[in-house]
């Protein structure tokens, strides 16, 4: 891309035109985030316009908000590859490039790691653009008040305001005394006026000055808390008005801090099917950029879970249903629309979220909290706190387990089974068909004996032809074999099962097991079996660390039982970007490196 900075407001509105193109052509190839970074192309290129990033600093929160961002700094040859394997990644990651101070996969993180950056490097400007969804995350509202506190004169955040409802008289006279709050003469007058008072040492005077500016200010503009906190704020502005914006911005960017900036845009601009559905291309799979339709109707065990829970509620009233954020990517779609008044979405909010289901299974309601593992991560303390020291009945869909792909690193599920599998009184569930996750649902409306976990994956529907119904706590013999037993959960089932023929082909037979109830373990399976063969393997899609395969190990050693238990598992926390499926065979949990690490844990890769 040209340098930003030399651009004439004709030359840059005509770039806008090529990022949106060059968006919507590689998003509807790849998929991705494609609304939000639709509604920020003129805010992007107006910062890069007024601040130099090599110098100073920018931060996206969220980071799938960044695509203009990398297409302006030196990677929008490479952009054609956003989140394959090995190609550009779906975040903000300062491995990729130095313009990314800070890694952003998770909503709530920017304002804490800038104020960080802006305390440590006060030489630079440090620019923070925070969505609206994620500014009420309570990491940022922590931040928001820390930030203002340590009087942060270096940093400037940004409201991207793409879903807020504005009314047209308070917007309209917000925007027009916002530009009045940062004109010159209004800045030179007040700077005039505090000096003239401060040679006088007429604290009355500074007092009323101060209480009367912020008595219009309150008056008029939106978010005027802000001031309180110590920020200085302007706005409502025109996110699609270079002009105005780069105006703005070069007034502020010498204006001692922190200073926030409420901007408003429209999430989609510029494609049609976008504006209409922001939800469906905020994170999008490929599409027909000619009809915006998607290529794949195919069921995933999140949207069999969303049918179910229907299903369960019309026969229950007292079902609830909580999720942060993702009412549609958890399934849920329908039930807010059928059950509007038992639909409860926190925002991201995954900790209040789940002391809030809490709450609600203490007056008798039967709650499911749907988070992504990612994000669930996030509510640790109150797994632990609010739920388990009580022991309460809440059921938690535990939702994109495992590797989930194009995502990539932030958002992989590998440490749900670590957290439930070590937090006191959590039954922890993990089907590994979409009958079973039905069954699994029914078992769980009358669940009262504690906290209930159910695992999916990010994957479409698989069923095993002539598979036993679900019973809690007993595992079930999928395949007979001798040697070896193969106990697998979830996703692992289908991929031993894939390869049980070449195994064979290869000398290597084994009973194949579905250990569908992972805690607690099927402890009188496990000790009948324990003599039969000469190799036990634990196959899960999760990190190997305080995984499964280690609580069956854990259950042997406390039994002085002397077996070897052979975990295939992934031992990176850190899986990259990339398909599902080439991530699962490149780690090792799908077809020939699954054959091969199997073959090297029995014989050294000897054949």
């Amino acid at each position: 891309m040209e340098e930003i900075f030399k651009m004439s407001i004709d030359e840059m509105n005509k770039k806008v035109y090529e990022i949106r193109e060059i968006l919507i052509e590689t998003v509807s190839r790849n998929g991705g985030h494609l609304s939000s970074n639709l509604g920020i192309v003129e805010l992007t290129l107006a910062l890069h316009k007024v601040f130099d990033f090599s110098k100073d600093r920018l931060i996206f929160d969220v980071g799938h908000q960044s695509y203009v961002h990398k297409l302006l700094t030196g990677r929008d040859k490479e952009f054609s590859t956003l989140r394959q394997r090995g190609g550009i990644g779906p975040f903000s990651d300062p491995k990729e490039s130095n313009t990314d101070p800070f890694i952003s996969g998770h909503a709530g993180t920017g304002l804490s790691a800038g104020a960080g950056i802006a305390m440590a490097s006060p030489e630079k400007k440090v620019v923070v653009v925070v969505g609206d969804a994620a500014i009420s995350n309570g990491h940022s509202l922590e931040a928001l008040n820390n930030i203002g506190g340590n009087k942060l004169k270096n940093m400037i955040v940004i409201l991207n305001d793409n879903e807020m409802s504005i009314g047209e008289n308070v917007g309209s006279l917000s925007k027009f005394f916002g530009k009045f709050m940062v004109s010159e003469k209004y800045m030179n007058f007040r700077d005039d006026i505090k000096g003239l008072i401060k040679k006088l040492k007429a604290d009355k005077f500074s007092d009323t000055l101060e209480r009367v500016e912020f008595s219009v200010k309150n008056f008029f503009l939106p978010l005027n808390m802000l001031e309180s906190l110590g920020f200085k704020f302007f706005g409502v502005l025109d996110g699609h008005n270079l002009e105005e914006l780069i105006s703005t911005f070069n007034k502020i960017k010498n204006i001692n801090g922190p200073i926030f900036i409420h901007i408003k845009t429209q999430k989609g601009k510029g494609y049609s099917y976008a504006e209409k559905d922001k939800e469906k291309f905020h994170g999008i799979s490929p599409f027909d950029m000619k009809t915006g339709n998607t290529a794949s109707s195919v069921k995933t065990y999140s949207s069999i879970f969303g049918s179910e829970i229907v299903r369960l509620a019309q026969e229950d009233e007292k079902i609830y249903t909580i999720c942060s954020g993702m009412v549609k990517g958890t399934g849920l779609g329908d039930f807010f629309k059928k059950f509007p008044e038992r639909a409860i979405d926190t925002g991201i909010a995954e900790g209040h979220a789940v002391t809030f289901a809490g709450g609600l299974a203490t007056q008798g309601k039967k709650p499911y909290v749907a988070i992504y593992s990612t994000f669930l991560q996030r509510a640790y303390s109150q797994l632990i706190h609010d739920i388990s020291l009580q022991k309460l009945p809440v059921r938690f869909i535990v939702d994109r387990a495992g590797i989930v792909g194009e995502d990539g690193k932030t958002h992989n599920g590998l440490y749900d089974l670590s957290i439930f599998l070590t937090i006191p009184n959590y039954t922890v569930l993990v089907p590994s068909t979409s009958k079973e996750l039905v069954e699994m649902l029914e078992f769980s409306r009358d669940f009262e004996s504690g906290p209930l976990v159910i695992r999916i994956p990010r994957e479409v529907e698989y069923n095993v032809e002539d598979a036993k119904e679900f019973k809690f706590g007993k595992w079930t013999e999928l395949r007979k074999g001798k040697d070896n037993l193969f106990i697998a959960i979830g996703s692992m089932v289908k991929e031993i099962l894939d390869i049980e023929d070449n195994l064979k082909a290869r000398g290597i037979e084994g009973t194949i097991v579905n250990a569908s109830t992972v805690r607690p373990l099927d402890e009188k399976y496990l000790l009948e079996s324990v003599k039969e063969y000469k190799n036990i393997f634990v196959l899960e899609e999760a990190y190997e660390k305080n995984s499964f395969g280690s609580s069956i190990i854990e259950f042997f050693n406390e039994r002085n039982i002397g077996v070897l238990v052979r975990k295939i598992a992934l031992k990176e926390g850190a899986i990259p970007h990339g398909k599902r499926s080439e991530l699962l065979e490149e780690f090792g949990l799908r077809g020939e490196n699954l054959i091969k690490r199997i073959e090297e844990k029995i014989n050294g890769g000897k054949k």
